[in-house]
């Protein structure tokens, strides 16, 4: 059950999207805020539990088995568990504590989604999506057909996933990608001045 203390705030979507640029400027327009990206909870590329797609010789980062959810879920209890004096924040003590999570397949994962109060996804078509990851870098860089075969299949079923669950869905604003940034930072924005409100 999400805490009154802290407003929680969850941000997923196509990759892409523009979801950690966003969420970084929440994070600079929202005093008293913490962000986590779920990015940063990638498995070693030695780890066993990866999953390997042998036609592409290629692991499957698209996955949330292919990230150590127990340790990113164990970071977020521990920052919901400090107070407003422990950060020594220089904000009023009345002011909320806001922390805001990003990630690609965020609310995959059921624990993290029930403890956001507000939650967003960004939505690409697959043209746009691919026009915008195919000029970025990644470690390990994508190989060919990577996208085709993996990225959009898997986007594609978590899309799915949180559409056919009708209570889920219901709490996910669907933001349209190729807004500009502006509009979609407003968008998010005005939304959480007003759950603060």
């Amino acid at each position: 059950m999400p805490s009154k203390k802290w407003l929680v705030i969850g941000i997923s979507g196509a990759t892409s999207s523009g979801k950690t640029s966003i969420a970084k400027r929440l994070h600079k327009e929202l005093k008293n805020s913490t962000i986590l990206h779920q990015d940063d909870y990638f498995l070693p590329m030695d780890d066993p539990r990866h999953i390997k797609i042998e036609e592409l010789n290629h692991f499957n980062w698209e996955v949330i088995t292919s990230m150590d959810m127990d340790r990113m879920r164990s970071d977020i209890f521990k920052i919901m568990k400090t107070s407003t004096d422990e950060r020594n924040d220089l904000s009023a003590k009345s002011d909320r504590n806001i922390l805001i999570l990003e990630g690609f397949i965020l609310f995959k994962d059921k624990i993290i989604s029930n403890l956001c109060d507000v939650k967003y996804c960004i939505t690409l078509t697959k043209e746009d999506c691919w026009q915008r990851r195919k000029k970025r870098v990644y470690d390990p860089p994508d190989v060919p057909g990577y996208f085709e075969k993996v990225v959009w299949p898997e986007y594609s079923m978590y899309m799915e996933e949180l559409t056919k669950d009708r209570d889920l869905c219901e709490s996910i604003m669907f933001i349209d990608g190729l807004k500009t940034m502006d509009e979609i930072f407003e968008t998010i924005f005005t939304n959480v001045k007003k759950k603060l409100a």
